[in-house]
């Protein structure tokens, strides 16, 4: 039996122990690291955002004092660091970002916006480390698998990228950069007939892809079949797989700036929502100097804006804006982009020598604008001067050797000026490489059916070429082919029946100087006589209006490629 004093002794030592093994728990749990974060030097940065920085800042210094929760220092610190990753301060922000998912370990974004950082800064391994960390929470994140395995692809692991975008398929909707990253894994691999049909797939997906490309010449190269290797190498274009990435999104947006005004502008014209992008252009100029490209480029958007809702004097005194504040010489994207819509606004409404100026000066801002190259040689060819735009169009092609409408306009321009030899020999050699263009066949048959220089005329081949188009979509103008086929064939009654039903369609569209002209190719077969002008002089096709690819230019996503949306067309 236990004495008094014994209890007393062993609930001491009891209570002793406890309280010693306490203090050893203490010591040796590991001690949570607060880093330090700092303010950086903010002058080059506008007003409004040095303004955004510093309250973020001020935010985490409050909550640091109050000793605020966890889960509320943890957001304080993340969206500092989103500011200074939107605006660039990689090295301010990674503290903030890491204390941040110290704090709240299960959060996806914080270790998701590192992975970025440290891309940016080059930090390749880093970069894998924190999207893995990031995909470990949230494992349905798309866009985190889809730069998990472009990174392990840029360190030459398709072993390790594939499965990343395999991943990446099994959850919808079906993406073009999945698709093409599984396509660039299966070249890596030299696995040649998997990439091709994946690659295929991703430009059957979405054709403005054009990067894609140049990985599907590669895999057609190596199952040895050239032609279509060569085929696809010359539809290349350095354009970007857009990564279907929401989290990135949020931190495009997280500073109320300028740019980020419009980025959500783009977005809006993307979704057709006129009125929206309006209004975050016209929040971008108020708090952008046009002094600066990025002020110029969203005065030009905004006008693209204006334009597209109707507002065509309005988006006029804008694009006039931007011409004002260009700088007097050099590359300017924005300037070039203001004088060519200026030139299509020009030539839309027949002021070919204004367009031919407006066309001119964009040209001089960005000396590969293909659109505005095209626009200048239209408006050259339709304003007489011939031998000049066919030296644009001839450079228009050597920028871009698929450039349809720019082959087609020389080969227009060669009938003007009564070359129908070349017309005929550079149609030729057009629609060979290009046999997916029915407006070069189309053209290459009229020349061949109806071109005065007997030496020049096929009426065979023409027939065989229009048979074969009219196994696509039917036109008036492809009617109107066929039928001067059939009457240099000598097959006047067909010719006739052919030619009564497009001036028919012709007549009920308003079409007025084709309907002309149709109607004198009526009389001659009717009389069994041949034509023999592939275009009548008062052709629309020669006369001043709208270029052949007449539409505003604006941009769409981060890689700032033009776009032409179209609201004006050749009639």
């Amino acid at each position: 039996m236990l004495t008094p004093r014994i209890v007393v002794l062993i609930v001491a030592l009891a209570a002793t122990g406890g309280a010693a093994c306490s203090k050893t728990e203490t010591a040796t749990a590991p001690a949570r690291q607060i880093r330090d974060v700092t303010l950086p030097d903010l002058s080059r940065m506008d007003a409004t955002v040095q303004q955004q920085i510093r309250d973020r800042y001020a935010s985490v210094i409050e909550a640091r004092k109050k000793g605020t929760g966890d889960a509320d220092l943890s957001e304080k610190y993340g969206l500092y660091g989103m500011v200074l990753q939107a605006a660039e301060y990689y090295e301010a922000a990674e503290p903030a970002y890491l204390n941040a998912q110290d704090l709240s370990p299960s959060d996806v974004r914080w270790p998701y916006y590192l992975g970025h950082l440290y891309k940016s800064e080059g930090q390749t391994a880093k970069a894998i480390q924190s999207f893995t960390r990031s995909l470990d929470l949230g494992p349905n994140e798309i866009a985190t698998l889809i730069w998990l395995g472009r990174l392990y692809l840029e360190q030459g692991q398709p072993e390790k990228a594939e499965p990343m975008f395999e991943r990446a398929s099994g959850l919808p909707p079906k993406n073009v950069a999945v698709l093409a990253g599984l396509g660039q894994a299966a070249l890596a691999r030299r696995d040649y007939a998997r990439a091709v049909s994946v690659l295929e797939e991703a430009l059957a997906l979405d054709q403005s892809a054009l990067s894609v490309h140049s990985p599907l010449a590669m895999a057609y190269r190596g199952l040895g079949d050239t032609g279509k290797a060569e085929a696809h190498l010359k539809q290349w274009r350095n354009t970007e797989v857009l990564v279907p990435d929401r989290l990135r999104i949020d931190l495009d947006l997280a500073l109320e700036s300028g740019l980020s005004y419009e980025l959500r502008g783009v977005r809006a014209l993307e979704a057709h929502d006129w009125d929206a992008a309006e209004g975050f252009f016209r929040k971008g100029v108020a708090i952008t100097t046009g002094s600066t490209a990025l002020g110029r480029s969203l005065r030009h958007k905004l006008g693209t804006a204006l334009f597209l809702k109707g507002d065509v004097t309005g988006a006029m005194e804008r694009f006039e804006e931007v011409a004002r504040l260009a700088p007097p010489e050099g590359f300017d994207e924005s300037s070039a982009k203001a004088f060519y819509s200026l030139g299509v606004i020009s030539a839309s409404s027949g002021r070919n020598r204004e367009a031919i100026d407006r066309f001119s000066t964009a040209v001089r801002y960005n000396p590969n604008y293909v659109e505005a190259l095209t626009g200048l040689a239209d408006a050259l060819r339709r304003g007489g001067r011939v031998e000049e735009s066919l030296k644009t169009y001839a450079e228009i092609v050597r920028i871009n050797p698929r450039a349809t409408d720019a082959k087609l306009g020389y080969a227009i321009g060669l009938v003007r000026v009564r070359r129908y030899r070349e017309a005929r020999d550079w149609l030729t050699e057009a629609t060979r490489v290009q046999p997916d263009q029915p407006d070069l066949a189309l053209a290459l048959a009229r020349i061949l059916a109806a071109s005065p220089d007997g030496s020049v005329r096929d009426g065979t081949r023409a027939m065989a070429i229009t048979e074969e188009l009219f196994k696509g979509p039917k036109t008036t103008a492809l009617g109107e082919t066929l039928a001067m086929a059939l009457a240099e064939v000598g097959q006047y009654e067909e010719a006739v029946k052919i030619q009564r039903g497009v001036l028919d369609a012709a007549r009920r569209a308003g079409l007025e100087a084709e309907v002309r002209e149709m109607a004198a190719n009526l009389r001659r077969y009717e009389q069994r006589l041949p034509c023999r002008t592939p275009w009548a002089d008062d052709n629309p096709i020669h006369s001043p209006g709208p270029p052949v690819s007449a539409g505003l230019a604006t941009e769409s996503g981060a890689d700032r490629s033009a776009v032409a949306p179209g609201p004006l067309r050749q009639n």
